[in-house]
């Protein structure tokens, strides 16, 4: 009866004599400690800790305790299959001949809550790392901009932040442009062609273009908007003519694409014909290039994927879909490197021509494992089976594995599109079909299968 008392305030309870062997032990839940705990009697304390937790449990035994709050020591009690098991003991005294109380709880749900508090304080500061770093970069490049830039509240109305070429060029008698409305900027004359531009922005989400006389200027200055929404919050950057002579294309290019050759992520645009038409500094990183003219002109079947394929399946992709995601591949370096990547990407229509954007992004990815039906024999296996198995039968058996490993990462890589597997393989239809019913080989297959 005492000792469901004392087990129903704590996990465990251990009876210690003066010199602090285990007299007797009580324990809560009978599976805490499976069935090591039955061989603690007789045993003294520190005989069954783990070696860390030792000198712990010395100076417990050693020291006087407070009677009203004990003080509580993390002790760790080794176990035969798996971790140590941490325990949370307080000590406290019984009778005047020594005997003590050693009252535990179990802290292994309160070392779980550690640790992932731990993992997530480290999460969060990579986050913020990674965001000083961006946030870092885009101080940096909107201020280097040569064009005056200035970011815009599209509720409101009023400035939210602007660059050094704006508030140079606006900025005037001490006035700061940011916080204030955009009529102290253009003036109520020119209220309605503003409203209109950003109207216009709005409606089509792309750059629009107006040109607008500024109250300090005589001549109209070509102003470009873009609209775009953040966090739920909608947002429009004006940007305007670095000059007096009009530079459309300069004001045209969109302050997204400058961004992006400063991004970590590799990212490359070609035309209709495969051939590479700009690329970033990481792509350039990546492949191991020291300039861009060693791949501008160049198809970029020549450093993604095998053999090319891979690129008029994006190509087909963004068509039928509009955008591929996370298309797992590698890239090829100049000297002979393979780096696995996720490509996404998506295309635009200039001047009647097809533009398509990748987005090649550097991923460590698991080699696809051999179905269970069919384990994978290990070269020591094949050599094992010399003298017991004709030569001809070990030659085919290696050959229809590595004929089956090659078909079904190719249906992973093409998401179960059996035309494009085929493709990517170098076969015809007819003969994947014939493959896959001799594999074996089953799934969910596109339904562009019967299309392509």
């Amino acid at each position: 009866m005492v000792a469901t008392m004392v087990t129903a305030a704590t996990d465990v309870a251990l009876l210690l004599d003066d010199s602090g062997t285990i007299a007797d032990i009580a324990i809560r839940e009978p599976d805490l400690f499976g069935d090591i705990e039955k061989g603690w009697i007789g045993k003294k304390f520190v005989d069954v800790v783990s070696s860390e937790s030792r000198q712990k449990v010395e100076r417990m035994l050693s020291e006087q305790p407070d009677r009203d709050s004990p003080a509580r020591r993390e002790i760790n009690h080794p176990m035969p299959h798996g971790a140590d098991l941490p325990i949370g003991y307080s000590l406290m005294p019984l009778t005047k001949h020594g005997m003590r109380l050693a009252l535990g709880r179990d802290l292994r749900t309160m070392a779980s809550l550690q640790q992932n508090l731990i993992e997530t304080q480290l999460a969060l500061e990579t986050d913020y790392a990674r965001l000083r770093s961006t946030e870092t970069q885009y101080r940096v490049l909107f201020d280097t901009a040569l064009e005056p830039i200035i970011l815009v509240d599209a509720g409101t109305g009023r400035i939210i932040d602007a660059n050094l070429a704006a508030r140079q060029r606006f900025e005037t008698d001490g006035k700061r442009i940011a916080g204030a409305g955009l009529a102290a900027l253009f003036g109520p004359a020119n209220q309605g062609a503003v409203d209109a531009l950003i109207a216009a922005a709005r409606n089509s989400g792309e750059s629009e273009t107006a040109s607008v006389t500024l109250p300090s200027e005589d001549k109209a200055v070509p102003v470009a908007a873009r609209f775009y929404r953040q966090h739920g919050s909608s947002r429009i950057i004006l940007r305007f003519s670095a000059g007096s002579l009009v530079d459309r294309d300069g004001i045209e290019r969109d302050l997204v694409a400058q961004l992006s050759h400063s991004l970590p992520d590799g990212i490359a645009v070609v035309g209709p014909d495969g051939l590479v038409q700009d690329v970033n500094e990481s792509f350039l990183d990546v492949t191991e290039l020291a300039s861009r003219n060693q791949v501008v002109g160049r198809p970029l079947g020549d450093f993604l994927g095998r053999r090319g394929v891979e690129l008029a399946i994006l190509m087909k992709a963004i068509d039928a879909e509009g955008f591929v995601r996370n298309f797992s591949t590698h890239l090829n370096s100049r000297y002979g490197g393979v780096v696995e990547v996720e490509v996404s990407g998506s295309a635009i229509t200039k001047n009647d021509q097809r533009f398509y954007g990748f987005s090649i992004r550097e991923a460590t990815r698991t080699p696809p494992r051999p179905a269970p039906s069919e384990p994978f024999r290990s070269a020591h296996d094949m050599t094992g089976l010399v003298g017991r198995v004709p030569l001809r039968e070990i030659v085919r058996e290696t050959a229809d594995i590595i004929e089956q490993l090659c078909i079904e990462a190719a249906l992973d890589l093409t998401r179960n599109n059996r035309a494009s597997a085929a493709e990517m393989l170098g076969l015809s239809r007819q003969s994947l079909y014939s493959k896959l019913r001799r594999h074996g080989i089953s799934g969910n297959f596109s339904e562009s299968d019967e299309t392509h």
